[in-house]
């Protein structure tokens, strides 16, 4: 338990504002010569990024995670403030406990200041009072409220499982309110049973009030309709809690280098970051035109259903026109989709069934829209059902041409800006530009949405999900959009501008660096060669592979040939599209991968199940068995390319020596039917029964590439795709490592050579830690291509060996994601 003392209360303060209280209370701590000065911007920016009040005037502002470092002694501050000052969504704090923690001591705090939070005169008795003692004794006396919990019932009825808690932070505020929301989606009970002792879950202060800490064991009882999924549910939502990194670190991880500069100005909004960096430019509100009760004068049925059939031709065209424009491939491929979205016959079926019942043509396309958005929005795969986002774009594209409405000119904007709306359409975010489109701020929207995919393809720095925050934005005037750090900071002064403007220069700067030398190979400071290359999944993202400075490609993905349509290519239209790809690569060598449906990746027209188009089911090349025609197609197409250019062919989802015999004796038997030349024959390592017989695979392909994406999967027995459980799946996990560590020593004693082009290689830290087990190829995307290369230019294969050998004996993802170089 933590010892408090008076010198640790300060009384009767009054203060102006949150960020006022929150220094007080860290200076409190400062004085006591419990923190370092730091750690008071670190409670400053855990603010921005989750709020620390636990209600009835109660606050908690303590840092994050990372900044540990800076608490020397754990120890709590008290800020008493009789007015209060207001915190979060109109309610004021009186009580600011300051916390400083390196694990999670802090836990029985939580567990005695809900006491306080539930008993509103008592928290209103210690907001005035004049005695620290009071305070202190209390917090100290109602440490023991928690024990006043109910025993737990042992007559339970309904369906309960018992778990480990293991999250070194404790169940503190963030998890417990996570935790929280889930119950209150259920209609039914649910309890959780720690020490003996009961509370219902659907409040964050009652589970505060347990105390959980790392190690105690967590009872989950289920009451009501759908208990076995309500309890599966909310475990796999536990284990979440367990495994997950903190939010800071994930960022940390992945946004780069963050902007450390010292703030003048006090005035902040917070935001979840969708895209990392930093940007200042005027605010600039955007609203899309309102489609909602517009009418449209019908004729005759004949009249309305060529009425509709030319606005889809024209909406075809249109975003067909935008496929020919200044582009990433990210947004041609978005175009190409809704293309192929819009020509889709069931909807003008639909339509015009609607159409001869008597709708005009906007009704009856709009009510087919709105029918089958709601089907694919129900569905439980989030994956599919963002789809629906896709849809009803094309869907209004089409609306907007039967009213005669202009499409929404985001794209003409002529200043740059930083662009704030409620949420941003799939092709409204294709049409952004990064000379004009500084930054991003969504009232709505997702890290997973199209637009975040866009804008980080882009580089424009987005936050999401703001809420009523993204309304406090004042337009027409200066703003810092910080979006690596969770925040848009308003009325910046000449100090916060010039220190903005500067670190945005270094980044600048460092990246016209790696530009510049994007076409020198990643030579290590020893001598030590990588062979960096890209992943591509499209026709015109070849070109981009040799403007990156890639040295081939490491995956050529092809799914998009099948993907989108109501019937398989054929052989002519495959071989042409590989024969403009590899020419267009002048020499450079090129991977391709047999067709890889399923899973994530599903293919209506094929007419298999669910269960066969599976994460177990007949993924890879076990659909190659099962439709010889569709492999062999594809076969004689690829052998027919490699005319033109240097290709490799590689198998996927090979699980076992009899997988690939079969796949090379296919393959061989095609190669001679169309008199064509031999190719490298390669294995694609995603599954552990693969790494265990990577001996004896070894002996008989020509090299391996691993799929991290697919062997994080199934090592940890986590679907990437499920949105409780996609966060455990990080390819930096210990186990992960130590398969491709066995996967790289089994090919190379038998002098073949290793790549990689899962999601890993594209990791700044999993390239390094690759490079240290001695993979001989990164694959990734080109954009990132240089960065990878540069990062590799400043390092020893010593120095990598030593921090891979580090990965492979920490505890789990998280401990490896916190490892560095040591130089």
């Amino acid at each position: 338990m933590i010892t408090m003392t008076p010198s640790d209360v300060r009384l009767g303060a009054t203060l102006n504002s949150k960020e006022d209280a929150i220094r007080a209370a860290a200076d409190i701590l400062v004085q006591s010569d419990s923190i370092d000065p730091e750690y008071v911007d670190s409670m400053l920016a855990r603010e921005l990024t989750a709020t620390t009040y636990l209600g009835n005037g109660v606050s908690i502002p303590h840092g994050r995670p990372q900044d540990a470092k800076h608490i020397k002694n754990t120890r709590v501050s008290i800020l008493q403030i009789p007015q209060g000052v207001a915190w979060q969504d109109g309610q004021k704090a009186h009580l600011v406990f300051g916390i400083a923690a390196k694990s999670d001591e802090h836990i029985g705090l939580l567990r005695s200041l809900t006491g306080i939070v539930s008993d509103t005169a008592l928290a209103q008795r210690l907001a005035q009072t004049n005695d620290p003692s009071e305070i202190i004794e209390a917090i100290s006396g109602n440490v023991a409220t928690a024990a006043d919990a109910p025993a737990a019932s042992s007559h339970f009825l309904g369906s309960e499982i018992e778990l480990p808690f293991s999250n070194p932070r404790g169940f503190h505020l963030r998890p417990a309110g996570k935790f929280a929301r889930a119950v209150q989606a259920y209609d039914g009970k649910v309890t959780l049973v720690v020490k003996s002792r009961e509370i219902e879950a659907d409040s964050p202060s009652r589970i505060l009030s347990l105390g959980i800490a790392a190690g105690d064991s967590v009872r989950i009882r289920v009451e009501g309709d759908n208990e076995t999924d309500t309890l599966s549910n909310l475990a796999a939502l536990l284990e979440e809690i367990n495994n997950e990194p903190q939010e800071e670190e994930n960022v940390a991880a992945h946004s780069g280098k963050q902007w450390t500069g010292e703030l003048e100005s006090t005035q902040a909004l917070s935001g979840t970051m969708a895209a990392p960096g930093l940007a200042i430019a005027t605010a600039w509100k955007w609203s899309p035109v309102d489609l909602a009760n517009r009418k449209r004068a019908g004729g005759d049925t004949a009249a309305e259903t060529a009425a509709l059939q030319s606005a889809i031709t024209v909406a075809r065209k249109q975003l067909l026109a935008l496929t020919e424009g200044d582009l990433n491939a990210v947004q041609r491929d978005l175009f190409e989709a809704h293309a192929s979205l819009v020509s889709d016959e069931k909807l003008r079926e639909q339509a015009a069934a609607f159409i001869d019942a008597g709708d005009d043509a906007l009704t009856a396309w709009t009510t087919t829209i709105q029918i089958q958005t709601a089907k694919l929005a129900n569905l439980e795969d989030k994956r599919l059902a963002q789809r629906a986002d896709d849809l009803r774009d094309v869907g209004q594209r089409v609306q907007k041409i039967l009213l005669g409405i202009e499409v929404d000119p985001i794209s003409e904007i002529t200043e740059p800006v930083i662009l704030v709306a409620e949420d941003l359409d799939p092709s409204q975010a294709a049409q952004l530009k990064a000379d004009k489109i500084k930054g991003i701020c969504l009232k709505n929207g997702s890290p997973n949405a199209h637009a975040a995919i866009v804008a980080r393809s882009l580089g424009i720095p987005m936050l999401v999900a703001m809420g009523g925050n993204s309304n406090r934005i004042p337009i027409g005037e200066t703003v810092i959009l910080d979006a690596s750090g969770s925040r848009v900071i308003l009325s910046p002064s000449e100090g916060d501008l010039k220190s903005a403007q500067a670190a945005i220069q270094e980044v600048s700067i460092q990246r016209n660096q790696d530009w510049d030398q994007r076409f020198e190979p990643a030579i290590l400071q020893d001598g030590h060669r990588v062979e960096v290359v890209a992943n591509i999944g499209q026709t015109a993202e070849a070109a981009s592979v040799i403007d990156s400075g890639a040295e081939g490609v490491g995956l050529l993905r092809t799914e998009f040939l099948f993907l989108d349509r109501d019937h398989a290519p054929d052989e002519e239209e495959q071989y042409n599209e590989l024969r403009t790809m590899i020419e267009s690569l002048q020499g450079l060598p090129m991977i391709v991968r047999t067709l890889d449906i399923g899973g994530d990746k599903p293919v209506s027209y094929l007419g298999l199940s669910e269960q066969d188009l599976s994460f177990l089911g007949l993924r890879g090349f076990r659909l190659s068995l099962a439709r010889p025609d569709l492999a062999t197609t594809q076969l004689r197409a690829i052998f027919r390319a490699a005319e033109h250019g240097p290709i490799r062919l590689m198998f996927p989802m090979i699980a076992t020596p009899n997988d690939f015999l079969r796949a090379r004796e296919m393959a061989e038997k095609v190669r001679r039917e169309v008199g064509g030349q031999k190719v490298e024959l390669g294995v694609m390592i995603e599954v552990p029964s693969a790494v265990t017989m990577a001996p004896e695979l070894a002996e008989l392909a020509d090299f391996f590439s691993i799929g991290t994406n697919d062997l994080t999967q199934y090592a940890l027995a986590v679907d990437r795709t499920h949105p409780l459980l996609a966060r455990r799946a990080d390819s930096l996990h210990p186990v992960v490592l130590r398969l491709i560590r066995d996967t790289v020593k089994a090919a190379h004693d038998k002098g073949k050579w290793v790549g990689v082009c899962g999601g890993l290689a594209a990791d700044p830290l999993g390239a390094l830690i690759l490079t240290g087990l001695g993979i001989d190829e990164l694959s990734m995307p080109p954009a990132i291509v240089p960065q990878v290369k540069a990062l590799l230019r400043h390092e020893k294969l010593e120095t990598l060996s030593a921090l891979a050998e580090k990965a492979l004996h920490q505890r789990d993802a998280r401990a490896v994601r916190a490892l560095r170089p040591s130089h």
